[in-house]
């Protein structure tokens, strides 16, 4: 067992993030000229042309569903289990920043439960501030330990000029030209929730991610009426096919349920990997709908930390930078 759980070791990071693999990024890469300012960022003097072609500007969300499923003021809490065995928890909030109608922080925490704790301990937390009707991100912040090591990520999206500067610790920013505007893995996920499946248009989700962007094509598979911790719902079964590699490896294209309403809530979230598939299930749930708790939590999972219960608290963020 230990064996298979130390194999797995990289694949079960995916189990605490496969939720959110929505995600996708960009193509083309041009250089204007650079320099590096004070925080190690590279400053752009941006080309005055871009790549050429057509691109897709992605599907937008429903009016109404923005109201609702993306209103802010949400806490999703997640157990991840692979082959029955307790992997870990995911704890997703979404929080409207105070003084903004359309500005949006995305926070996530992931960590490992169980056997997995004692042989590949993570404990990961990404914030990804995003801003308008199309809830495009501008800042992404990546803090991650896992196993052995820690690393610090930060991601600065310029949506107007098509430009990403990322940086990975202590080095140099890389800078990417992109060809339109773009999500990525994280903002991906919570849009889907407030864009609508009805009708023979194909659903779009235009994301960055491994460089490239990628037109998502996110498809209605079915729906079902499924058990879960806010009762026996009506569920959209969507699946997002991603045809880039990521972080994570993966061997199919995850499947998410969201709940057939005004609310839009992922129950379920579930994904093949190298070996069998892992499973994220809601297990608790505080918002806009109602707040709702499984009576019986696994013994497994981690107690959460100071402030990371209840419904959070609108706050305030610095706009976009790159």
């Amino acid at each position: 067992m230990q064996r298979m759980m130390t194999k797995n070791s990289c694949s079960l990071r995916a189990c605490l993030l496969l939720l959110l693999v929505c995600g996708i990024l960009c193509f083309s890469l041009a250089w204007g000229e650079e320099i590096l300012d004070a925080d190690g960022f590279l400053v752009v003097r941006v080309p005055l042309s871009r790549p050429a072609g057509i691109v897709h500007p992605g599907t937008r969300p429903e009016e109404a569903l923005l109201q609702t499923a993306y209103a802010g003021g949400e806490t999703l809490r997640y157990t991840v289990s692979w082959l029955g065995i307790t992997a870990g928890e995911l704890v997703m909030r979404v929080s409207k920043v105070a003084d903004s109608q359309e500005t949006f922080t995305l926070a996530i925490t992931a960590r490992s439960a169980g056997l997995l704790e004692v042989f590949y301990p993570v404990a990961d937390h990404f914030r990804t501030i995003v801003h308008g009707r199309m809830r495009l991100p501008s800042r992404h912040d990546m803090q991650q330990q896992e196993g052995r090591r820690v690393n610090s990520k930060l991601t600065r999206y310029d949506q107007e000029r098509f430009l990403v500067s990322y940086r990975k610790n202590d080095e140099p920013a890389d800078l990417y030209q992109l060809e339109g505007q773009m999500q990525n893995e994280f903002s991906a996920f919570f849009l889907m929730r407030a864009l609508s499946f009805a009708g023979d248009t194909p659903v779009i989700v235009p994301t960055f991610a491994d460089k490239k962007r990628h037109e998502v094509v996110v498809t209605l598979e079915g729906k079902e009426e499924q058990e879960c911790v806010l009762g026996k719902k009506n569920t959209l079964k969507v699946q997002p096919h991603l045809k880039f590699k990521g972080q994570y490896e993966k061997m199919g294209d995850p499947l998410v349920w969201l709940t057939d309403d005004v609310w839009r809530i992922p129950t379920r979230i579930q994904a093949k990997i190298v070996i069998g598939s892992l499973t994220a299930e809601l297990v608790e749930y505080s918002g806009p709908a109602g707040n709702f708790s499984l009576a019986d939590l696994p013994k497994e999972l981690p107690r959460p930390s100071p402030g990371e219960t209840g419904a959070p608290a609108a706050e305030k963020v610095r706009g976009p930078v790159i």
